[in-house]
């Protein structure tokens, strides 16, 4: 599925599909069809496209019988044809018989490409699609960009209908907002390489450390929002360096800053929760 942008909404539909549709078979070399649509409240405009992950072979691979092949009334090949026949000798009903030198079997595809089942596949797609959409974007500030899980910000999660974990998600997408706010903030503040080490040390890695120990579904919010104060104490930390000071964002100094921040921020949130 893929998400279209509001300035399509005036284009020509039949035009938008063919140029959607096309790009994909051109570049993959796979038969493709799509559809496009628009949600009853009319806020959702996109394109559905469906593409095999096989090709069809320039000429069928046919297998012939080179004797006679039994098959019973589930259509299973049996070695005999006893297997096929009642107690009076008679073949069961269901049951058939292909006769030596006809065909039994036919492939007519190849096997599937086990590329369309990589994540290196929907990464690529995604950039080609971004690009073929921002080209039909004139205003610069609202061109689309691929999401990187290397950068700044962490990704929300989509709720889906009924979904059981509304709640969870909701709230920890709430979190997620806050950081991606307040990281660009810090990011102007220092530098995105900053608050990317930070990033890595306050959420990614204790979020596989949690997912190494089990499942729990609070953590990740509890992880993120921890990692948003600490941000925040780090830019006023920041601001009472020496500007001649030329930080790293890979030095020992901005490593022990992170500490000592995640420490006070720690020790807040356990005086709160005494109260």
């Amino acid at each position: 599925m893929i998400a279209l942008p509001e300035e399509y909404l005036n284009l020509n539909a039949e035009r938008v599909l063919k140029k959607f549709t096309d790009l994909f078979k051109d570049r993959y070399g796979m038969e493709c069809i799509s559809a496009l649509h628009h949600n009853h409240a009319e806020t959702n405009y996109h394109i559905h496209l469906i593409f095999s992950e096989r090709k069809e072979l320039p000429e069928p691979e046919v297998k012939i019988a080179t004797r006679n092949m039994f098959y019973d009334e589930n259509g299973k090949h049996r070695r005999t044809k006893k297997e096929i026949l009642d107690e009076n000798g008679e073949m069961r009903k269901g049951c058939y018989i292909i006769p030596k030198g006809e065909p039994y079997s036919g492939n007519y595809f190849s096997s599937k490409n086990d590329f369309f089942k990589k994540k290196a596949f929907v990464r690529e797609l995604k950039g080609v699609y971004t690009d073929l959409i921002n080209e039909e974007i004139y205003d610069e500030k609202r061109k689309l960009k691929v999401f990187s899980h290397d950068g700044i910000y962490l990704a929300t999660k989509k709720i889906g209908k009924n979904n059981p974990m509304e709640e969870v998600i909701r709230s920890n997408n709430d979190a997620v907002n806050k950081w991606n706010f307040y990281a660009s903030q810090a990011a102007a503040d220092m530098s995105e390489e900053h608050v990317k080490v930070v990033k890595r040390q306050l959420i990614t890695e204790p979020v596989k450390a949690s997912i190494a120990e089990g499942y729990k579904p609070e953590m990740y919010r509890h992880i993120v929002k921890v990692a948003t104060k600490t941000l925040n104490r780090l830019v006023k930390e920041w601001y009472r360096l020496p500007r001649e000071d030329c930080l790293e964002a890979k030095s020992d100094m901005f490593a022990r800053m992170i500490d000592y921040c995640m420490e006070r921020v720690l020790k807040k949130n356990e005086r709160e929760m005494e109260r």
